[in-house]
Parts: C-alpha cells; structure tokens; sequence
C-alpha cells in the first residue's frame, strides 16, 4: 500500500469521553443543550433528541463520530448532525487532521473489532481499545476521494430505504381500506359482506410427528410469519426429541398459542410438510375463505388488538388463547371472488416491496465489498496533482 500509513487512532483523534447527568438535571421540555444517553438515541439511523440539560458537561460536536461504549449497542456508531451533550455511555472521536468521513467509514469496518473486545455481563470498550486501534490511512487526498465514492453509495442506500417506506406506508393503508370494506372494485359493489366466526371457516387440526420423522422444524415471528428455525436463529432453539411436535401441512395455519397477542401467527407454504411446537395451535380453512385473504386479515394491527384483549383475559390468566375461543372471534366476510382479488393486489404490494428489499440489499453487499477493497488499499483512487490539491484547499 504505497504511501499509505499503518498507525493508530490515538495518533491524530481526540477522544471525549462522555459524563453522567443526574436524572433531576435533565428533561424532556426541549429547554436547554441537546442530550444524548445512549445508542436509544439513533437506533433508527438518524438522531432523535428527547432529553435537554441546562448543566451540560461533556460536548461533542457537529461533524464528531459518536460511538457506543457501554451496554448493549456497544461499538455503534453515528454522525453528530450538530453539537450534544453525552452521557457516559457514548464516546466522540474527532480527528485532528484526517477527513472525518473518511474515517466514519473505518470505524463502520472496524465494528467487529470492537465486539470482540466488548466481554463481560456488561459489554464495554475502554478509552484504550480505541485509542490503539489499528488503521491503515492514505494521503488525505485519497481519504476524501473514498469517502466521496462510498458516500454515492449510502444515498443510493437512503433513497432505496425511504421507497420501501413510502410503499409498506401505502400498502397498510390499502389493507386497512380492502380488508373491511371501506374500498371496493367497482365490480362487487352492492354486494353485502357477512359475519362469520373463524370457526365456521376453519378448524383445529392436530398431526403430532409420533414416528420422529426429521421434518424441518419452524417457528413462527411477529412480521415474517412462518420461518425456517434454524436458518432465523443461526442455532438450534428447538427440541432434540421430536416426536411431540406437531406436523403441519403446507396450507395449514398455525399460531403460538401463549403469545398470539403479539402477533405470532403464520401460514405454512414453504414445505409439503414440516414440524412446529406443541406449545403451537394448527387450523386449517374449508373452501369459503381464501387463505391468502385471512392471513392478510389476521395480520392486522386490529387481530393483533384482539389477540392482545382475549389473551390479557383468559381464564386460565396464562395469556393463551386455545382454539375453542380463537374460533369465536368474528369475521367480516366478502365473495370468495373479492377475497381473492383482494388477495391478489395485496400480493402484487408484496412482491414490489420484495424487489426493492432485494435491490437493497445488493446496494448494502455492493457496498461492503467496495468498503473492503477501498479501506485497504487493495483498489487505489486516483487523485489530483498535489498542485491541485494545494490550490483546491488554499486559503
């Protein structure tokens, strides 16, 4: 890596350590300096200020690279958009003379690193695990011109998460009008919807795997539905033994019965046959309701809310909700033929949706291959004469 120098942080960065605010100096009136406590404050990408302090201690500034040293989080990071106040659970680095962005980006390489060394009950990094951090840095010409082109890419990434947005906002919003009604194809006007309770459209099924067949076992998520356990969990959460669990069929629902109110109900189309918890509720429809319709239906913020009322009420106070009372719970019904083209819009969302996730997500790899090659010097930018560059940044 010719002119590039291998070094430390601790060789150009000042480094602030953030300091504790007493709850009673602190509020959320907006009156006073901005405060942050923690990564709670940018989890979502961006800055969120809801506590100020009139007795500011430690500051950072517009421009500083934040990073998180204590808890959970530890290693994250985020640009100040402006001057804060921070909490001793956050650190600033400011370099003195490298390009700032330049070196935002190796620290987002470096996140790793840092995880490694965060042990113990309480995850943490020291003002010396920062400080002696090991970095290759080139001419700051060459800084400036990787932050430039990975910068291309982080817009690129931005505009694509804000379509995706304004899409899932759109598609709640035709769910919400579709599914009760509020919304119809011209075609179906006039036509009377009917109440039914899932029980007369569905039923309980229960198929336990007594022969132990090696079915691939599922679990069931808040907002995926149905998913494949051990690829989601990355390790093996179920039992060893599975001969008690169930066996549900691909056109099969299933639902976790003790936690329904959160949302945890799927449908089964990714295998002929696969496995789920006995602590699980399958049913299964008859041929008066589509089932791309129900599942759409029951996903619904307004089941979750039920979900969520019948659960808080059993009897038994164990927050289940077992198949004879989630039978009772009412529907509201068009044609077959509505259901399913209902059905067959929400889908289409869906699948647009699942392009712009999937072009997304080739953005983000893109950009991490390109990361590794340009944080290290394996591709080299070419720069202007040093000339130039001196008349560029003349005062």
């Amino acid at each position: 890596m010719e002119n590039w120098k291998e070094t430390h942080l601790g060789e150009d960065i000042l480094l602030i350590s953030g300091q504790h605010i007493l709850a009673e100096d602190y509020s959320d009136d907006s009156d006073g300096v901005p405060y942050l406590t923690g990564p709670t404050d940018f989890n979502t990408g961006k800055i969120i200020t809801t506590k100020f302090t009139k007795s500011p201690k430690a500051m950072c500034k517009n421009g500083d690279i934040l990073i998180t040293v204590k808890g959970s989080g530890t290693g994250s990071l985020i640009k100040a958009d402006r001057d804060y106040c921070i909490s001793r659970q956050l650190m600033a680095i400011r370099p003195q003379t490298w390009n700032p962005d330049f070196l935002y980006y190796v620290m987002s390489s470096h996140t790793k690193s840092f995880n490694e060394v965060s042990v113990g009950l309480i995850p943490g990094i020291s003002r010396t695990d920062i400080l002696n951090q090991f970095v290759a840095v080139p001419p700051l010409a060459e800084q400036k011109k990787i932050a430039e082109i990975l910068s291309t890419w982080d817009k690129s990434i931005e505009t694509t998460e804000k379509i995706i947005a304004a899409k899932q906002k759109l598609k709640k919003s035709l769910m919400q009008r579709l599914l009760t009604g509020s919304q119809r194809f011209p075609e179906f006007h006039g036509q009377e919807w009917k109440s039914v309770h899932i029980g007369d459209v569905a039923r309980e099924v229960s198929s336990k795997n007594s022969k132990g067949n090696q079915l691939t076992v599922l679990s069931c998520t808040k907002h995926r539905g149905l998913v494949d356990s051990l690829s989601y969990f990355g390790k093996q959460i179920f039992s060893q033994n599975l001969s008690t669990y169930k066996i549900v069929k691909r056109g099969q629902f299933a639902y976790a019965t003790n936690h329904i109110e959160e949302g945890s109900i799927g449908y089964q189309n990714l295998h002929d046959e696969a496995l789920i918890s006995p602590m699980y509720t399958v049913f299964q429809t008859n041929s008066e309701i589509d089932d791309s319709f129900l599942y759409k239906l029951l996903k619904t913020e307004t089941y979750r809310h039920i979900f969520e009322a019948m659960t808080s009420g059993s009897i038994n106070r164990r927050g289940s909700l077992r198949w004879n009372h989630f039978a009772q719970i009412k529907l509201k019904l068009p044609s077959l033929e509505e259901q399913k083209k209902i059905a067959a819009v929400l889908k289409s969302c869906d699948a647009e949706i699942n392009v712009l996730q999937s072009k997304l997500n080739a953005i983000r790899q893109q950009k991490r291959g390109l990361m590794q090659k340009l944080l290290t010097g394996k591709v080299r930018i070419k720069t202007e004469p040093e000339k130039e560059i001196k008349k560029e940044y003349a005062v």
